[in-house]
């Protein structure tokens, strides 16, 4: 009984917990069409160079990518390291099959460089989040140079996501102490 209740838990939790991530280090490829930083894609992501002053990193999925669990998350967080940063800011534009947009904001070069990742505020909207195809990284800066590879974008957890384990955690630890 105790093992059923413990390997249940866990994986409520583990179902809860997971975060559909946007992975820029396999099955993409760069939109040359539009992508003018010159970027190239390998296992370790995206890697792009030149001045961030209007510049874009372009590209899409092999396949639609389905960011479901995104639909009511308000922050998510961009990965990635840089080689050179300016004190910019830009953004990434998600678009659907249907060529339908939404504008992640809030993406800060520095932060990216000091720490490998930045928030991005994702704003409300009726996206269809489950057929993301393509995305844009606009930069509006001062003509610096900027350098770097990104990784990833996952969601941030809502804070009823975290009650929520935690409540699956107080249930099983009185579960067990009841059981003993």
């Amino acid at each position: 009984m105790k093992k059923s209740l413990l390997l249940t838990t866990l994986l409520l939790i583990a179902s809860f917990s997971y975060a559909q991530v946007l992975d820029f280090t396999s099955g993409i490829t760069v939109d040359t069409n539009y992508d003018t930083f010159g970027s190239t894609t390998s296992g370790s992501g995206i890697t792009f160079s030149g001045s961030d002053l209007g510049n874009v990193v372009s590209a899409y999925w092999d396949s639609a990518q389905d960011l479901s669990s995104w639909a009511t998350a308000t922050e998510a967080i961009i990965s990635g390291s840089m080689t050179t940063a300016s004190t910019s800011v830009f953004d990434l534009i998600l678009y659907d099959s249907a060529f339908n947009t939404v504008t992640l904001s809030g993406g800060s070069w520095v932060n990216l460089d000091t720490s490998g990742s930045d928030a991005l505020v994702i704003p409300a909207n009726s996206f269809a989040w489950n057929d993301v195809t393509a995305f844009d990284i606009n930069t509006g800066g001062a003509g610096d140079t900027v350098a770097g590879t990104l990784t990833g974008v996952s969601v941030v957890p809502e804070p009823s996501t975290y009650a929520l384990i935690a409540g699956f955690a107080a249930f099983l630890f009185v579960a067990i102490r009841r059981r003993k």
